[in-house]
This record gives C-alpha cells, sequence and structure tokens, in this order.
C-alpha cells in the first residue's frame, strides 16, 4: 500500500532514509514513528509537511518513502485570517502532483482539509477535542483554529479517534453521526529505556507536561508535594516540560508561594533525554493534567514499568492508565498529596501497577499494532461501495 501521510510530523525516525539536510518541518508526536512503522511493515510512504524554511514546493526521496515540504507562512496570524488558505491549497496541489493511495491525514485541521481537498481518499484521525479544547484556552485564535474540525469531521472519507473520549466528543459536541474508527496513539516498547530507579531510594516524581496553566493543573501538583513533603522529607519532584524551567512561570509561581523545596525545574528535554531521565530517576510518574485526548506519557511511563497517577476525571487518561496507576481526584491537593504518599510507602503496590502498567501499554498502545490497525481501517473502509 503507498500511504501518504499528512500532519505535523518529527522527522527524527525517518532522518536515516532522507537526504542529510532537510528543512524544519512543523513538528508534532506520534506521526513520525508511525511513519516509520509503515515502513518496516512493508508499505511505501509520501510525507506531506509544512515548513517556514522553504519558499516552494521540494521534494526529498529516500528508500520507500518521499518527503514532500510545502511553504508555511511564518506569522501565525496570517495563517488564521484566511483559516490557513495558502497552507491548505499548497498541500493539496502537493497531494494531487505527488499522490499515493490514499491520505492518512492527522489532527482535523489544515492538514485533513487539505486532503479533502485533494481527491484522494482522505482517512482523518482526531488527536484532539477541538471545542473542548478552544472552551478551556479561551482565545480567539483558538476558536477560529478549532472551528477548522467541523467541516473536516464531516467531509473526509472516513474518519478515526484516539480514544473512546475523543470519540464521545466529536459525536456529541461536533454532530458526527457517522462510524468512528478508535485507533490509539502508539508506543514502540523497544525503544523504551526501563524504569531502573532503587526501589528502597528517596522517592522521585516526576511529570511531564507542555506548558503552565489551569489546564495543566502543575500548581495543584506543586501544592500536593508540599504536603506530601511533611510526611517524606526527602522526596524530590522532577518537572519536565514547556513552562517548568528554571526561569519559567512555574517556578515563578511556586517561588512566589514558598514550594519550590524538592523541587527540580527540568523544563523542556529531548524527547530520548526526558524518558531516560525519567526512566533513571522516577519511581512514579504524575500527571495532573485536568483534560487530555490520549496522553503519550502515561502509555510511556507504564511502558518503562512506572506506576501513574492521573486524574479520574481528566478525559481519555484514565483509560490509557487502566490498572496500570491510581486515578484520583487532581484537583484537590490532599487527595494527590495522599496518593502520592501511598505509592511511596509501598514499593509492593509500586511493583504491582507498574506491571500491569506495560502489559497495558504492550497490549493495547504497541505501535506495530496500531500501525496495522490503521492499514486495516484504510482497506476496510477503502472497499466499501
Amino acid at each position: 500500500m503507498h500511504i501518504g501521510l499528512a500532519g505535523p510530523v518529527d522527522l527524527t525516525p525517518l532522518q536515516h532514509l532522507l537526504p542529510a539536510r532537510l528543512p524544519a518541518v512543523y513538528s508534532g508526536p506520534c506521526t513520525g514513528w508511525l511513519a516509520r512503522t509503515w515502513l518496516e511493515q512493508g508499505h511505501r510512504l509520501t510525507v506531506y509537511a509544512l515548513s517556514g524554511a522553504v519558499t516552494g514546493r521540494q521534494v526529498y526521496s529516500g528508500k520507500g518513502i518521499d518527503l514532500v515540504v510545502v511553504p508555511q507562512r511564518a506569522r501565525a496570524r496570517h495563517r488564521l485570517k484566511d483559516l490557513f488558505r495558502a497552507e491548505r491549497r499548497g498541500l493539496a496541489a502537493a497531494m494531487r502532483a505527488h499522490p499515493a493511495d490514499l491520505v492518512s491525514a492527522h489532527w482535523t485541521y489544515e492538514f485533513a482539509l487539505a486532503a479533502i481537498a485533494s481527491g484522494l481518499p482522505s482517512f482523518v484521525t482526531a488527536h484532539d477535542t477541538p471545542l473542548r479544547y478552544a472552551w478551556e484556552m479561551r482565545s480567539a485564535y483558538r476558536w477560529l483554529r478549532h472551528s477548522m474540525a467541523l467541516p473536516a469531521v464531516h467531509r473526509a472519507t472516513a474518519l478515526s479517534a484516539n480514544s473512546p473520549y475523543t470519540a464521545r466528543h466529536l459525536r456529541r459536541v461536533l454532530g458526527v453521526r457517522r462510524p468512528i474508527e478508535v485507533i490509539p496513539n502508539g508506543v514502540r516498547m523497544e525503544h523504551l529505556p526501563s524504569a531502573t530507579a532503587p526501589p528502597d531510594a528517596a522517592p522521585v516524581f516526576a511529570t511531564a507536561v507542555q506548558g503552565w496553566g489551569p489546564l495543566k493543573n502543575t500548581a495543584t501538583l506543586l501544592r500536593a508535594f508540599a504536603l506530601l513533603r511533611a510526611e517524606l522529607p526527602y522526596a524530590r519532584l522532577l518537572l519536565c516540560g514547556d513552562g517548568h524551567d528554571a526561569r519559567g512561570p512555574a517556578r515563578q509561581w511556586a517561588a512566589a508561594h514558598g514550594l519550590t523545596v524538592g523541587v527540580e525545574f527540568a523544563g523542556p528535554l529531548a524527547h530520548d533525554t526526558l524518558l531516560r531521565r525519567i526512566a533513571a530517576e522516577a519511581h512514579v510518574l504524575v500527571h495532573p493534567s485536568r483534560i487530555e485526548s490520549f496522553s503519550m506519557i502515561t502509555a510511556e511511563a507504564m511502558g518503562m514499568g512506572l506506576p501513574v497517577i492521573v486524574g479520574e476525571r481528566s478525559g481519555a487518561v484514565p483509560w490509557v492508565a487502566g490498572d496500570g496507576g491510581l486515578a484520583v481526584d487532581i484537583d484537590s491537593p490532599r487527595t494527590l498529596a495522599d496518593a502520592m504518599s501511598r505509592l511511596a510507602c509501598d514499593p509492593q503496590l509500586r511493583a504491582r501497577l507498574a506491571t500491569a502498567g506495560r502489559h497495558r501499554t504492550a497490549g493495547r498502545f504497541e505501535l506495530r499494532d496500531v500501525a496495522a490497525a490503521y492499514t486495516c481501517w484504510f482497506a476496510t473502509e477503502g472497499s466499501r461501495p
């Protein structure tokens, strides 16, 4: 099968197959490894990407793969004024000029609308809950950006979602009445480091969230950790992700509230570095986010052999965690601190949850199985009259 992949893409997993010099492209999680897995499973691939570093369409070819790069305007406000029209037209033209059997478009925005406009079979995957995110973020940019999902989810050849929670949002809020295939994000188990923190060492809790604010809810975690340290004064908290560096808003807020003791504000790290640090240092991953359509870090942490603590009402996160962790009220610092204390003081419980989590990730979120589920979906939907 010749698969076209369109969406924000991290080219790192594909670099060994492509020319050495590539422009920086609009990057995103999941898709790069999905593309590589399809190649390893014997499919041909064309990747359609956007870049602010090119002024015209560029094509880079490798073994079994073509990368087609289309210009992206530098300013977000210029792109939003016409709802990414130039980018959508450029991508659709690239798809027609360099066609695949079908286009697997990720996220329900400009890439999805371009795939639909190309005339090729368009298989759109929703990786977020568009109008819920727009409501939570409360900005004109987000409302306009996420409104692009409405035509995308209704006009695609076929539609999938990365969790049952995302699928429910598409049905209840965006009014989708057609079938929605649930295909989760995938994790390559053999590429994950194994958790190696000594079980009898001082407890270390790790968190990796992108962005500071009410949605990611790190403030509640910092309050909970301060309560925990009153009981376990040698506990540590490793905070990773945008906004959580030594000079970022999380550190500034924590300092203003006297909540920095025992906390390392590591900030954004390369993905491999992030996973290695968590595997080597942490005993538990805490994911305090109030809403997620999946949560890759939760699945990855379980795959590494770490128990997790997640929000019981945090969208898809408790579904991802399953029996690999504790689902609690993450709006209550006391409740969250109690869950952290419970795992810190019970190595046997940590071990049981870690084993269950590894089995869950391997059984539900292994990327090879996810990639095969996609191609089965393509073949099934493509054969319908």
